[in-house]
């Protein structure tokens, strides 16, 4: 478990992890379970997802920014050619002029139907997606529990949440990805260079050892240093952002006991990459995906069974309290009170 940590400039404290566990568990239940698939193919649950994500914001005193992400006419994206998605944004400032601005953010569309787990496209109308429970309602519920856990907490560094459409195939890599519209319009403003660095959360929720054959397919894990079991988190990057990764991972292990594993790899390929922070990479801006692995370790992985009562939670809200704490001191690096 990870201390208590308290802020002597201000009148919040990162909260209990059971008060974490908490809220964790009603995001994913309310994102995987009551809208359930989410993508442009499935248009109603796709504005119900914005309209909760929208509402928890809000709710939280934040004002949402709302980013269209279009996408092109093209036969490879089906019946979402020439259709619209949102990226959903809010900005925390910091109390330090000019500072660099920490991005934080994950994916909230889940995967469509298609021949297998690991298929690009086509999109098949009449096969039903994933739930996302742990693809990526794990990593939107991170996203909001960190945006309500800073709220009020005084930071020197600026923070910048948001949530991505389109990050799933067919998506995936292209110009169509929320991500990729997302970090070409921060490396245009504020700059690259007013970036410290991104993270996302990234299938944050399975702890718990279980049958895996998806993993046999990936050879790359072993060769990484990503053993079978199940009791660590991994921050993936590429070169790009090898350092802050690693950094990271060094500040997470000082504020949390809970295992973490720093991997990366020259460069991330089509064979070889993992999510948004893909997208920042490309702009030149560190970034890194904080992830349990996902099919690496959970056959679930962009299946129907990706439901939300599979997620081990207890666990999952150590990991946000990690990332909670690591991210309290990328924002106060002066601040001698962790």
């Amino acid at each position: 478990m990870c201390t208590q940590l308290r802020q002597p400039h201000g009148t919040g404290s990162i909260p209990d992890t059971v008060s974490i566990q908490a809220h964790l568990k009603r995001h994913v239940t309310i994102l995987a379970t009551t809208i359930g698939e989410r993508n442009l193919y499935r248009e109603d649950n796709m504005k119900m997802v914005v309209d909760y994500i929208r509402h928890e914001l809000q709710t939280m005193g934040y004002t949402p920014v709302f980013q269209p992400v279009s996408v092109p006419r093209k036969t490879s994206f089906g019946s979402a050619a020439g259709k619209t998605a949102y990226n959903i944004e809010v900005r925390k400032p910091g109390t330090t002029p000019n500072a660099p601005w920490l991005i934080i953010g994950a994916h909230y569309d889940t995967r469509a139907g298609m021949e297998t787990w690991n298929s690009h496209g086509p999109v098949i109308p009449a096969k039903t997606g994933t739930p996302g429970a742990n693809d990526n309602g794990s990593g939107v519920a991170t996203v909001l529990e960190l945006a309500r856990i800073f709220r009020h907490l005084p930071t020197q560094h600026g923070i910048i949440f948001v949530l991505y459409a389109n990050e799933e195939a067919p998506f995936f890599q292209t110009d169509a990805m929320g991500s990729r519209v997302h970090a070409r319009s921060i490396a245009k403003n504020p700059g690259k260079e007013h970036i410290m660095g991104m993270f996302t959360p990234e299938t944050l929720g399975c702890y718990s050892p279980r049958v895996n054959k998806k993993r046999a397919s990936a050879v790359v894990a072993g060769l990484a240093g990503l053993p079978d079991r199940c009791d660590y988190v991994a921050f993936m990057s590429t070169n790009t952002g090898k350092d802050f990764s690693r950094s990271c991972s060094e500040i997470f292990t000082s504020e949390c006991r809970f295992p973490v594993r720093a991997v990366s790899f020259p460069y991330y390929t089509k064979a070889v990459a993992w999510s948004d922070d893909w997208s920042y990479m490309k702009e030149g801006i560190p970034s890194f995906a904080v992830t349990d692995t996902a099919f690496l370790r959970c056959d679930d992985y962009h299946e129907t069974s990706d439901r939300a009562e599979k997620l081990d939670y207890r666990e999952f809200a150590e990991v946000v309290d990690g990332l909670a704490r690591m991210t309290a001191r990328l924002l106060n690096p002066e601040s001698t009170a962790f």
